[in-house]
């Protein structure tokens, strides 16, 4: 009787130890998900600042262009060969606005496969946390009834 229940604490003890081994390997990829989600955190300040460049950029672009309007505007009274390089500079803005209007689109790509992550992210949490709770729940039943078990086998023995 005694070494039966030896045998069913040993194999308690067997199971408790696996399941501390498998929490210990769910915190080492909690703190991996935790280091990803840090270095993507970086990744975006980055693109912050790449967008504040750009923005600055723009700002550029637009005094450049508002001073060539000006510029056409007072040397439109007569003069056609300055009318056909401006016409080239216009094309040379176009093209870099064209330029800016790639980057932008780079990096809204770049935030949506970043929300993509986290979103994947917070399933994974989830579904690990769910998956804890059922192992507490299952761990508390195995016990409660070894308790029984053992209560019982201690009642006949008694007797």
């Amino acid at each position: 009787m005694e070494k039966q229940i030896l045998e069913l604490l040993i194999g308690l003890d067997s199971e408790v130890k696996g399941l501390k081994s498998e929490i210990g390997s769910m915190k080492s990829e909690m703190t991996g998900m935790k280091s990803e989600i840090g270095s993507m955190k970086s990744e975006m300040t980055g693109m912050k600042s790449e967008m504040t460049g750009m923005k600055s950029e723009i700002g550029s672009m637009k005094s450049e262009m508002t001073g060539m309007k000006s510029e056409i505007g007072s040397v439109k009274s007569g003069l056609g060969s300055l009318k056909s390089e401006m016409a080239g500079m216009k094309s040379e803005m176009h093209e870099r606005f064209n330029g800016v209007n790639e980057r932008f689109n780079t990096v809204d790509k770049r935030f949506d496969t970043v929300e993509g992550k986290l979103d994947g992210m917070g399933n994974q949490f989830e579904l690990t946390n769910e998956s804890r709770i059922n192992e507490v729940g299952f761990l508390d039943n195995k016990v409660n009834r070894l308790e029984k078990e053992i209560f019982i086998m201690k009642s006949k023995s008694n007797r």
